[in-house]
């Protein structure tokens, strides 16, 4: 037994041997191969195995069969042997020490570029074929008979599209070239058709349907011979047989509606056949692209329409006009469908987006057009809006956000109701409120995914409103509509807010969310103009010479500041709700500010509600001057409020120079501009002049109280531009007993106020020094005791 064992190691270390020797061959083979496409990597020594495993189990093993699959006989030359296992050299040691993951990767699939290349020179080839074919036809024109001619064109391209339908049946491997010659020999077809209109004078009645009917052969063509190549031979084809029935049409004005009915039947037909075809030959390369190929065609039939000769016919003229439209979006759903299901979500909204295009185009088409042939727009217009509100609403079946169709689109789509709703504006005005009403069913679904886009919006389109009250005299019919329609947009804007799905917009600081709290803001300021300077401004427009829209405009502007319009992150449900009403930007109250300079949004503010005052007073004077003071009552009072308001903005700041400055002249002047309309005094008039001298007193007073430095000096040069009024100017028209008692009581005034000046800057002064500090804020400690 002992000897048995011994001569059976001795034969498995022998093998072992010659395993060792022939792996040291290959690789030294490998090493040296003239292709140089696969390297040996480097490995320790092979070491013999254990004598634990058996040579049959070595040859039959898992390892083994591993050895005889990673071999590649192209690399090595001999034959390969069962008996003697060679293992691949990229199989060697797969857990060695320096391996990598990306060692053990699948290598990434070459781009396939050839076929674009071939398709694009196949379509040159067939081109230049075509050229040559009516070249020819051109150099040897006169000695051939018209029959001739058009029997021998369609001769060849029936022989020719045969010929290619049997090459790529019978010689797959001959694709590129069996495309070529079907869509050569297609496209002599529809040569054939025209030219047989032109010189054997076949009717354009019978030559649509033959063109028709040869677009369908190549589409079934296309399908035997899964070629996609030949579909786009026969979508060119369809925008020929489209453009010679407009030339057509053209040519023979009693024949247009016929002609356009066909072409809209066959534009019908052909939207179905494309659409079919997709789920008959679902293996077909790109054949998901099917229906695209007759959206262009029928987006071509609805832009190129005869207009001029169907708009005087309707409502039968206006409905073959705008069914091509109806259509184009039935395929647009379609094939958007088929896009995303494909995994080609962006081709979709790409395709949308064409689609909105061609949509937005023939609008505005119509409506110049109609304009031309004095015929009415609107109907043309209401029917493609009505149609694309129903495309819209058709979105909102699919479901719920997870579903990949309708979120590739959705976002698109908000853009093509803007842009067809505003072009529906344009042609029609009174088409305002339905297109704000479908701009707001298209918004559901992207507020519903977490898209705040149409929360500002809505309340936009009331600029557009504006724009048209401001140059134009619409009649006032369209201006109310306008005016509840700038209404509806506001209260749809907050209603969208309150549907808006926050959670897509991540954790706070990241673009997305500063996108998004941007967007809510201009929605809030938009708003803010909607109910500022719009609805007053059509108000205007509805009932002129009122100053309805002056209080309007002055009591919106007073609500929207005191609401916390002027307040960083004011959003619209915020602005309604009164969620911020009373609060202050970059201050806690009106005297504890959180920063050292005013904010942006406080000074944006109080220039905007100073303007906004400004307005107020100049109709409360130009109401006074025409209907009288008690009329102009309200103004007076809303124009010093729209001041105080302004001013409150700044109030937390007021010890500093630039805020109290502005703090006290724009309330100097409110207090004087309403005290001149309401008593109808002259600015230079005496009541005026005391009124000056007493608001200088007391800002100095009230200088010392709130211990600000620029308040006191601005109240100090009021009361010597009076002196100097005094003295000066009315000295000047010569000497009166009112003048001197006005120079009397002035002086009293003036000795009256330098006592109080020097009392009240001496007792800072020692309660600074007794202190020790500059309590007084950060300038008052710089002036000197008696500033």
């Amino acid at each position: 037994m002992e000897h048995y064992d011994s001569a059976q190691l001795d034969d498995l270390i022998t093998r072992l041997a010659a395993l060792e020797h022939k792996v040291d061959r290959l690789e030294s083979q490998l090493a040296h191969t003239p292709t140089g496409s696969v390297k040996p990597r480097d490995t320790a020594p092979t070491q013999p195995q254990a004598t634990t495993a058996s040579p049959p189990a070595a040859r039959k093993g898992p390892a083994a069969e591993a050895l005889y699959d990673d071999f590649d006989p192209f690399l090595a030359p001999g034959p390969r042997s069962r008996r003697s296992p060679v293992p691949s050299p990229t199989a060697v040691h797969p857990t060695a020490v320096g391996s990598s993951r990306a060692e053990h990767r699948p290598p990434a699939p070459p781009r396939r570029e050839g076929p674009v290349g071939s398709y694009l020179l196949s379509g040159a080839a067939g081109l230049l074929v075509v050229l040559a074919a009516v070249s020819l036809i051109a150099l040897v024109w006169e000695q051939i008979p018209d029959t001739w001619k058009v029997g021998g064109l369609g001769l060849l391209a029936i022989g020719m599209t045969t010929a290619g339908t049997t090459l790529a049946e019978n010689k797959p491997r001959l694709q590129v070239a069996a495309a070529t010659v079907t869509g050569t020999g297609g496209a002599l077809g529809f040569v054939t058709i025209i030219g047989a209109v032109q010189m054997l004078g076949v009717q354009a009645i019978t030559a649509l349907p033959l063109m028709a009917a040869w677009g369908f052969v190549l589409l079934l063509v296309s399908w035997t011979t899964q070629q996609f190549f030949t579909a786009v031979i026969s979508a060119v084809g369809a925008l020929v047989t489209v453009l010679f029935a407009c030339a057509q049409a053209n040519a023979q004005p009693g024949q247009a509606t016929l002609l356009w009915t066909l072409v809209n039947g066959y534009v019908i037909v052909l939207a179905a056949v494309c659409a079919l075809l997709p789920h008959y030959t679902p293996r077909m390369r790109l054949v998901q692209w099917f229906p695209t190929t007759s959206i262009v065609v029928t987006a071509t039939a609805l832009l190129i329409g005869p207009l001029g000769l169907l708009s005087d016919r309707p409502p039968a003229g206006t409905m073959l006009l705008c069914l091509p439209a109806v259509v184009l979006l039935a395929q647009t759903h379609h094939s958007g469908r088929l896009l995303s299901l494909a995994s080609a979500p962006q081709a979709a909204a790409w395709e949308w987006a064409g689609m909105g295009a061609a949509l937005t185009l023939a609008v505005l088409r119509f409506g110049l057009m109609s304009a031309v042939v004095e015929a009415q727009p609107g109907l043309s217009t209401t029917l493609i809006l009505a149609a694309v509100t129903a495309s819209t609403a058709a979105l909102l079946t699919y479901g719920g956000t997870g579903n990949s169709w309708p979120r590739s689109v959705v976002g698109v789509n908000l853009w093509v109701m803007l842009a067809v709703g505003g072009a529906a504006f344009a042609v029609d005005k009174r088409l305002l409120l339905p297109a704000v009403l479908a701009l707001a069913l298209a918004s559901v679904p992207v507020v519903g995914g977490g898209g705040a886009t149409p929360v500002p919006m809505l309340p936009g389109t009331g600029l557009a409103a504006l724009a048209f009250a401001v140059t134009h005299r619409p009649q006032p019919v369209v201006v109310g509509l306008a005016i509840v329609t700038v209404i509806i947009a506001v209260g749809l804007g907050v209603l969208l807010e309150s549907r808006l799905t926050p959670a897509p917009d991540g954790p706070p600081g990241t673009a997305r969310s500063n996108t998004h709290a941007a967007q809510l803001t201009a929605a809030a300021w938009l708003i803010a103009a909607d109910l500022v300077v719009v609805l007053p401004a059509l108000v205007d427009a509805l009932v002129p010479g009122t100053t309805t829209a002056a209080l309007l405009a002055a009591s919106c502007a007073l609500a929207v500041s005191g609401l916390g319009l002027f307040t960083r992150g004011c959003t619209p449900m915020a602005l309604v709700s009164g969620a911020r009403a009373g609060a202050l930007e970059g201050a806690r109250s009106l005297r504890t500010p959180l920063s050292q300079h005013v904010p942006t949004l406080s000074r944006l503010g109080f220039g905007l509600l100073s303007l906004q005052a400004a307005v107020t007073l100049m109709a409360a004077d130009a109401t006074r001057a025409t209907s009288g003071v008690l009329t102009a009552t309200p103004l007076l009072l809303l124009g010093p409020a729209l001041m105080v308001a302004g001013t409150r903005l700044l109030l937390p700041w007021l010890g500093r120079t630039a805020p109290t400055v502005a703090i006290a002249v724009s309330l100097s002047l409110a207090l004087w501009w309403s005290a001149a309309i309401l008593t109808g005094a002259s600015p230079t008039s005496m009541f005026i002049t005391a009124l000056v001298l007493v608001t200088g007193a007391v800002c100095i007073v009230v200088g010392f109280r709130a211990r600000a430095v620029a308040l006191r000096h601005y109240g100090l040069t009021l009361v010597m531009a009076v002196v100097v009024k005094l003295a000066v100017l009315d000295l000047s028209d010569g000497n009166s007993l009112t003048q001197i008692l006005a120079l009397l009581v002035a002086g009293l005034v003036c000795f009256c106020l330098s006592l109080a000046y020097n009392r009240f800057a001496n007792e800072q002064s020692r309660h600074a020094t007794a202190t020790g500090a500059a309590t007084t804020g950060p300038e008052d400690h710089q002036a000197p005791p008696h500033a």
